[in-house]
């Protein structure tokens, strides 16, 4: 739109500058015509008394005429000029009707895409602490050696009685996870009680020492990577002498308390 508006903008502004342009050549030529006339007449014996006088009177004649066509033709060029400005302004006007419409849409859109993004979160946070209440009693063996027709139940007794908690209740055991070349899948086990849990837990690093498998608790995805996004700063705070244990998502002093991280 904007285009054709220049285009026509640009016509119409030819047209009335050639127009003007004929208009004041063709005075031009008509004045130098009576100028040379008179001159001539002047020149010439015995001019009749009044003749300079009606000259004068024609060319101011021819002046007033052509200033009348002039200023009609600026009259007309005043008035395309302004209906282009009209338009011009309709549409621009028009744009920002139009833009401000978009820009309300956009504003709405996020603030639904915030509120889609608050309900995942936190519905996300929500499944996972169902998951973290559903794996409260298990934990895994890793690097325990897999063998051909094993009993997985036996295998958990065994490694309770080394870690000193052969009375506690095992409600069921079998191997976990995706299956590699040259790793042994973990051993999942889910004891009855919580309590049997926390002994284990508390137990299994010094009853285990000297094994080639460790004890670890059965944590969700978001958990483990919680738990592994400060492993570095947790093993140098071991060796300055404070003790920190991952459990309820996140890292915890010995009285229960979160950690914060620096």
């Amino acid at each position: 739109m904007h285009s054709d508006l220049n285009t026509n903008e640009n016509h119409l502004s030819r047209t009335s500058q050639q127009a003007t342009q004929q208009k004041l050549t063709s005075l031009t030529s008509s004045l130098t015509t009576r100028q040379r006339s008179r001159k001539e007449t002047t020149e010439q014996p015995g001019p009749e008394e009044g003749t300079g006088d009606s000259l004068n009177e024609s060319l101011l004649s021819d002046l007033d005429s052509a200033i009348n066509t002039i200023n009609l033709e600026l009259q007309k060029i005043r008035g395309d000029f302004s209906r282009i400005i009209d338009e011009h302004s309709k549409a621009i006007n028009e744009l920002k009707a139009h833009n401000a419409s978009l820009e309300g849409k956009l504003e709405r859109l996020e603030a639904r895409m915030s509120e889609i993004e608050k309900t995942s979160s936190d519905q996300a946070q929500d499944i996972n602490k169902q998951e973290r209440f559903s794996r409260r009693n298990n934990i895994r063996v890793v690097g325990l050696n897999t063998e051909r027709g094993e009993d997985c139940i036996q295998l958990a007794k065994g490694i309770l009685d080394k870690i000193g908690v052969a009375d506690c209740k095992i409600e069921r055991a079998h191997r976990d996870g995706r299956s590699v070349e040259g790793r042994d899948r973990h051993l999942l086990v889910k004891l009855t009680y919580y309590q049997d849990k926390v002994s284990v837990m508390k137990n299994a690093r010094r009853a285990l020492e000297q094994e080639r498998y460790y004890v670890m608790d059965d944590l969700t995805k978001i958990d483990l990577k919680e738990k592994r996004r400060w492993s570095r700063q947790v093993n140098d705070l071991f060796h300055q002498g404070t003790k920190l244990r991952f459990y309820g998502g996140c890292w915890r002093q010995s009285n229960g308390r979160e950690y914060v991280f620096n």
